[in-house]
């Protein structure tokens, strides 16, 4: 049993799934006892043959594997996090500037610059760093001379010496003799003749630190030396001294203003290194980490922080940059320790630790409180986790672009650009889900709870389906992206224009995956306050164009425009979902429209479609020849049009348009097939029914209706229908309606006061007062069995926040309370007390008409809108003021033809008490 734990061991070590190399994983894995493989896991430890990380839980890792992979001896078996392990390999491998934090993003340049400049024949060239204080500049510069050593272009006797300038500013005598040496007598207390640093850093390098504090004497004397190699000593003006030393300067000043024109002629590069401002969140976020790890391993101590600590750090504006910052997490720690008992392995930072100036200002709190309790604590595992996943997304993001540059460069083609821009989706899916770089905490459950929610409701319809691993990826990406509002990397800072020209690519050529991006990037922001922005935008429309490859939904628009409401909806939707396949488009229209305010109407839909170059126009009735006349000639497509549409016409229609045939081939064969028959039936049996009408509007409805049906016991023979409840209160009920149908009760939120059929109020249902009537309206069809489970149903499905949450797409919660306070400031200024089924019933009422506006799906007109304006003009006004926050918050408008409906629950509240 010890070997096979080893050989699991080493197994999980092979495949870098360090995260099943714990105890329990390893248990699990091999159906043992837990308590017997963490003895051995602790023996190998002992042994040296296992590397510990001292996480939660803790890894054991196979030690000679991991050395034999790296090629490097590892000097030390325990290490606090995977990251502190990746960091002794690299000190091993002499990865030199790869050590650097922001190496391969912000400090690229830079290093890049270095390298080029040390290594340039015969010796080198002299450089200057200039940056604020605090940025890195005195260990760019030591790197530079590991990398020069490593590269075999000085040797190991050769070596790095260091000359603070600032401390000889009120001395340059003595910074001069120190330079370049003195001879004996030279001045007082010159006991012995002293070599200097230049010829002491012959072959190596001397880095001169804040070089603006050389008098002018000194910098001619050395600008001589960079022209020639010789120098005099000092108290020798005779002799000429030589050496090959390399040079390397560092200010925080304008070397302009502070340097001799002369001196700064000899230094042919001037790089210039960023501000911790400039470096962006991810390298903030591994700056942050590897302090702590440091101070970790100095106390011997697990070190946690408050969520509040770590909103400071990487929020504050550090004057002295990243030694500010490193000073700052330091006193963190010391105040943290002396409160910390002797014996205890953590260390928690919280807030009062850090410098009382700096908590002051920054009282940072999470905006969403996407945190909840078991998160406010964070380890450094999770600034190590957060800090990779930031670090793929910006990979991610850094390479879509280098895509776009390729093809606006006209290196690549259009399509090439679109698959360079898949394989690298794919790469950022290979990376998150195959070796499961997330973290399954509240956070990330709480994006990509969202994230599927939006996407079921906004993307399903258009045919578009998930895997749950691709949602785990893009809800990993939009965990990155919203995350503390991270700030966007150097890289991304600086192509602006580039993501904006990107950005109008995608939406040009790409404009229904782009219109969809959109959906769900409006549908986050508004539930949950979650922005994306403009490239996050663009990574969207591209991850929903992957996967909808097989439908080129930009090519060939399918539009479905009739008159009434819904009735274009309707049959757009149906077709969709029969045919799996979002084609059709749908503009409802007003029966009573003109033709030119139709063709306007259509102008300004087609307006919004991006590129494509074929129309298919199904209309109910209308000119042809008008419509055709009056679309926009110059978007230069094929149109083809057909008129009286119905749900078969469209079918056979967007079938066509799926197998990809010819528009002339499909509107033959539709035309064809388009002959009447009919034969009238005799209904010898009428249908069951209850009917669901709304004041709310008809969305409301058939969401009540599919409640209703999940309530009713199953295979029973009762319909559930919807009907338009304006036409309903206008027209009534046919006679062939009661032909068809015995209607049982109609259920709603107004009462359409149909003769003999019986009305339950939606808030009976909610405040449980209608249970006998129930039973008298439904005996003739339900057993005594199926009556309780019918009422038993109806008491889970009809409960308030689960009735509001099932009939709205928007927070319950937050939508609840913003209407509830409303009714009340309208009882308080109105002076009535409102019947608690009445209160219900107008929530529901509003909740659905927020919804209705949010969503732009209006409804027809108040009947008697004209009257109620003129008799009511104070009711409005009192609405109006009492449902501001709620306009304002929702950026919707309640017109007087819906607060109509809100006066008839009220003015009907007597009989509701």
């Amino acid at each position: 049993m010890k070997e096979q734990i080893y050989e699991q061991i080493k197994q999980c070590t092979a495949d870098h799934v360090y995260e099943k190399a714990s105890a329990q994983m390893i248990a699990d894995a091999l159906h043992v006892s837990r308590n017997v493989v963490s003895q051995y896991l602790n023996e190998f430890f002992k042994e040296g043959r296992c590397i510990k990380i001292n996480t939660r839980p803790v890894l054991f890792l196979d030690r000679f594997l991991i050395e034999e992979q790296n090629q490097i001896t590892l000097s030390d078996t325990l290490y606090g996090s995977e990251a502190e392990l990746e960091a002794a390999i690299n000190k091993q491998q002499h990865l030199d500037f790869e050590e650097l934090i922001g190496y391969d993003d912000s400090l690229q340049s830079v290093i890049d610059t270095c390298k080029a400049t040390i290594s340039y024949p015969p010796n080198g060239l002299p450089f200057l760093l200039y940056g604020p204080t605090g940025t890195g500049k005195s260990l760019i510069a030591q790197k530079t001379y590991e990398y020069a050593l490593h590269q075999g272009l000085i040797t190991q006797e050769q070596p790095f010496l260091i000359l603070n300038c600032s401390e000889y500013a009120n001395n340059p005598e003595l910074l001069s003799a120190n330079l370049f040496g003195h001879k004996k007598g030279a001045f007082t207390g010159a006991d012995k003749d002293n070599p200097g640093l230049l010829k002491l850093a012959q072959g190596g390098i001397l880095f001169l630190d804040e070089v603006h504090d050389l008098k002018a004497e000194c910098q001619e004397k050395l600008f001589l030396f960079m022209d020639k190699g010789i120098y005099h000593m000092v108290g020798d003006h005779e002799h000429w001294y030589e050496s090959n030393a390399r040079l390397i300067f560092a200010t925080t000043k304008d070397p302009k203003k502070c340097l001799l024109k002369t001196l700064l002629r000899r230094i042919p590069m001037i790089i210039t290194v960023p501000s911790l401002q400039e470096r962006g969140m991810r390298e903030r976020i591994q700056l942050i980490l590897t302090m702590f790890q440091a101070e970790s391993k100095r106390l011997h101590k697990t070190i946690m922080m408050t969520n509040t600590v770590y909103q400071t750090l990487v929020t504050t504006d550090f004057p002295g940059n990243i030694g500010d910052l490193k000073n700052c997490i330091q006193a963190g720690c010391v105040h943290a320790y002396y409160k910390c008992p002797p014996k205890e392995p953590t260390l928690v930072v919280d807030a009062f630790d850090l410098p009382a100036n700096l908590v002051s200002l920054k009282a940072v709190s999470d905006k969403r409180g996407a945190l909840d309790a078991q998160n406010a604590v964070l380890t450094l595992a999770d600034l190590s986790h957060m800090a990779g996943n930031d670090q793929r997304q910006g990979r991610l993001n850094k390479r879509i672009l280098e895509k776009f540059a390729a093809y606006e460069e006209a290196k690549i083609g259009y399509a090439s650009f679109l698959e360079g821009c898949f394989a690298v989706l794919d790469d950022y899916y290979d990376a998150i889900v195959l070796k499961k770089r997330y973290r399954q905490n509240a956070e990330f459950t709480y994006v990509q709870t969202l994230l599927k929610h939006a996407l079921d409701l906004i993307a399903d319809p258009y045919g578009i389906h998930f895997h749950n691993s691709d949602l785990i990826a893009m809800s990993a990406y939009l965990h990155d992206c919203t995350r503390g509002a991270y700030a966007r990397n150097d890289h991304e800072q600086h192509q602006v224009h580039t993501i904006s020209a990107l950005h109008d690519l995608l939406q040009e050529e790409l404009h229904r995956e782009y219109m969809i991006a959109k959906e769900v990037a409006n549908h986050l922001h508004a539930n949950a306050d979650l922005h994306l922005d403009l490239l996050a935008l663009c990574i969207f429309t591209l991850y929903f164009k992957k996967f909808n490859r097989a439908n080129d939904w930009n090519k060939r628009v399918g539009l479905i425009l009739a008159h009434g409401y819904s009735t274009a909806s309707s049959i757009a939707d149906a077709v969709n979902r029969s045919l799996d396949q979002y084609i059709f488009d749908a503009i409802d229209m007003p029966m009573n429209v003109s033709t030119a305010a139709v063709v306007e109407q259509l102008n300004a839909h087609l307006s919004k479609m991006g590129h494509f170059e074929e129309l298919v126009l199904l209309v109910d009735m209308g000119s042809l020849e008008e419509i055709d006349q009056g679309i926009d000639a110059s978007r230069n497509i094929n149109i083809a049009m057909m008129n009286h549409v119905s749900t078969k016409m469209a079918l056979a229609v967007g079938n066509g348009i799926k197998q990809g045939r010819s528009l002339q081939e499909i509107f033959e064969e539709v035309a064809q097939a388009a002959v009447p028959t009919y034969h009238l039936i005799a209904r010898r049996h009428k249908d069951p029914l209850i009917l669901c009408s709304c004041a709310s509007g008809l969305g409301t409805a058939e969401r009540l209706q599919h409640i209703l049906e999940d309530s009713l016991p199953k295979k029973k023979a009762i319909k559930v229908l919807t009907y338009d409840y304006n036409t309903l209160i206008e027209k009534r009920l046919t006679p062939a309606f009661f032909d068809d149908y015995e209607v049982i009760c109609i259920v709603g939120t107004l009462n359409p006061n149909i003769d003999e059929v019986p009305f339950i109020p939606l808030e009976d249902l909610v405040i449980n007062v209608t249970m006998d009537k129930l039973h008298d309206y439904f005996r003739n069809y339900l057993d005594m069995e199926e009556m309780r489970q019918f009422k038993s149903n109806i008491l889970k499905n009809f409960s308030l926040s689960n009735l509001i949450t099932t009939l709205t797409i928007l927070n319950p919660g937050i939508l609840l309370e913003h209407v509830a306070t409303a009714l009340d400031h309208l009882q308080e200024e109105m002076g009535v007390v409102l019947s608690n089924a009445t209160c219900v019933g107008l929530y529901v009422h509003i909740c659905c008409l927020i919804e209705r506006l949010v969503t732009h799906a209006g409804i027809d007109t108040y009947p008697y809108l004209e009257a109620f304006v003129a008799q009511h003009q104070d009711f409005i006004a009192v609405v109006k003021r009492c449902f501001s926050v709620v306009e304002r918050y929702y950026s919707v408008e309640i017109a007087p033809s819906e607060i109509a409906y809100i006066y008839e629950y009220i003015e009907h509240n007597e009989e509701k008490s």
